[in-house]
């Protein structure tokens, strides 16, 4: 009788696999024609009359000629040079200036000086940006935080800090208007005609109080329509080009999104299987530039001006959609920048499984609010959904298939129909092809200190590893679906 219902579970299991599988493949399968590189940067620099300087080789992540001939070259960011202007390719006159918004949450601030001093070896002119960094007085010591960052500020870098009671400013402009909080965010009053107030940040990946956080800074801060406004977690660290593609990409794009991966991934197995999850997840996602799709919550950039029209296009039809889909809706097209943002991962078991929670429990949070009217959300998340659609089957799937090989290796008869096989067969096919994108998208995203450091990573994260970890992540769905039906959201 036991061996029957594992035989049944472990088909049972396949055949979801192979549906899942099929909708992997499509989205494998499907070319994005959205992605901003280095051709995208020869296109600018060809329509405003300049060129990339090739004098001293190859040393761009992809090498481009603007000619229209054949594209070549090595993966990794290019060295900074004396082009176009202070160690950037960009004209003059392409060059914007970039307020960067970084909230800290839960008065978290690890990192925060990697992402000051990646922000300022940028390519892209220093005295262009300006950093604001906004914390809740209740939860971070302002003494402390301003000592951190004056002992590691990176010479040249404006960096301001802003003080801000997310939680009794939420309170306070939600009875102001006598609007419900929703998507995550507290509606409040934008500067408009009737004095209402949207919540920009709301349904990018960021906690109400984030986004709470990031629209006041938004507001207190003088930035003009054509002005850049960039938002990075703490912790996070970005490629010396970063700035310079993006700017790039939003002179054909009206928003551009960066990839993420993992910082340190010696720090533990867990940051290390996570970078490379992430990683795959981050090619995975983002395949439109029309979408509809969505923003994560570190990373993106876009003008002030199409915030605003998101903002009052959200006002105006009363959908309380989140940023991405706002923004979709009002005809901005998206741009994914080919650079891995590169973020913080808990290495204990239990800050790891804490993160996730609450990441997963905003994400369902937000889909199931919206019910009916939340096609357009499934649609942008289709690839994380279908990927957390493997991880709950993995919960038994990867068990039930690992007592049948024993089991078969050991003499048992377990005979399975040749379909089921064939089935078998299709799902052991795409998970390796799976596999093979996410070690590519790594080995794009991780930059290793040498080669015997690349295979120690390679073997480590092995289709195995790979697999219980995809099974580890069981554990936070269920636990924020927990959270959801206990009202926790």
């Amino acid at each position: 009788m036991a061996l029957e219902v594992l035989v049944a579970a472990f088909v049972l299991t396949q055949l979801c696999y192979a549906v899942v599988n099929c909708g992997l493949l499509a989205l494998f399968l499907r070319r994005p024609a959205n992605v901003v590189d280095e051709r995208t940067l020869g296109r600018v620099l060809e329509a405003n009359g300049g060129q990339i300087d090739r004098e001293d080789g190859q040393s761009s992540r992809v090498a481009v000629q603007t000619d229209g001939g054949s594209l070549k070259g090595e993966r990794g960011s290019p060295k900074r040079k004396h082009s176009l202007g202070p160690d950037c390719r960009l004209p003059a006159a392409l060059q914007r200036r970039i307020h960067v918004f970084v909230p800290l949450v839960r008065g978290r601030w690890r990192g925060l000086e990697a992402t000051l001093a990646s922000i300022a070896v940028q390519s892209y002119p220093t005295s262009l940006v300006s950093v604001t960094v906004v914390y809740e007085p209740r939860e971070t010591d302002a003494i402390a935080l301003e000592g951190a960052i004056d002992a590691e500020r990176p010479p040249g870098l404006e960096v301001e800090t802003l003080s801000l009671d997310a939680a009794a400013r939420a309170v306070e402009q939600t009875r102001g208007t006598g609007a419900p909080a929703g998507d995550g965010g507290v509606e409040s009053e934008n500067p408009s005609e009737n004095g209402e107030r949207t919540w920009w940040a709301t349904g990018t990946g960021t906690s109400p109080t984030a986004a709470t956080m990031l629209t006041a800074a938004f507001e207190s801060r003088s930035v003009a329509a054509d002005d850049l406004v960039a938002v990075f977690e703490a912790g996070s660290w970005l490629p010396v080009d970063a700035f310079e593609l993006a700017v790039a990409g939003l002179e054909e794009y009206d928003i551009v999104q960066t990839k993420h991966t993992v910082r340190d991934v010696d720090a533990g197995i867990l940051p290390l299987l996570d970078s490379m999850a992430t990683a795959a997840w981050s090619d995975l996602g983002h395949r439109s530039s029309t979408g509809p799709y969505h923003l994560l919550g570190s990373g993106y950039l876009a003008t002030g001006r199409v915030l605003v029209d998101a903002t009052a296009w959200r006002r105006r039809t009363g959908d309380d959609v989140p940023l991405g889909l706002a923004a979709s809706h009002r005809g901005n097209t998206l741009g994914v920048v080919d650079r891995y943002v590169r973020l913080d991962c808990p290495p204990g078991l239990e800050a790891w499984l804490a993160r996730k929670r609450a990441w997963t429990r905003d994400l369902y949070h937000r889909l199931f609010a919206r019910g009916w009217n939340g096609v357009d959300d499934l649609r942008c998340w289709s690839g994380t959904l279908l990927l957390q659609s493997l991880a709950l089957l993995s919960a038994v799937g990867v068990p039930a298939a690992v007592l049948v090989a024993v089991l078969s290796a050991s003499g048992a008869s377990v005979a399975l129909p040749l379909t089921v096989r064939l089935l078998v067969g299709f799902n052991v096919l795409v998970w390796a092809y799976y596999c093979l994108r996410a070690y590519r998208a790594a080995w794009d995203a991780v930059p290793f200190r040498s080669w015997p450091h690349g295979i120690a990573y390679s073997l480590l994260a092995n289709p195995l590893s790979q697999a219980l970890y995809a099974t580890l992540w069981a554990a936070p769905i269920c636990l924020g679906f927990v959270d959801l039906a206990r009202g926790d959201a």
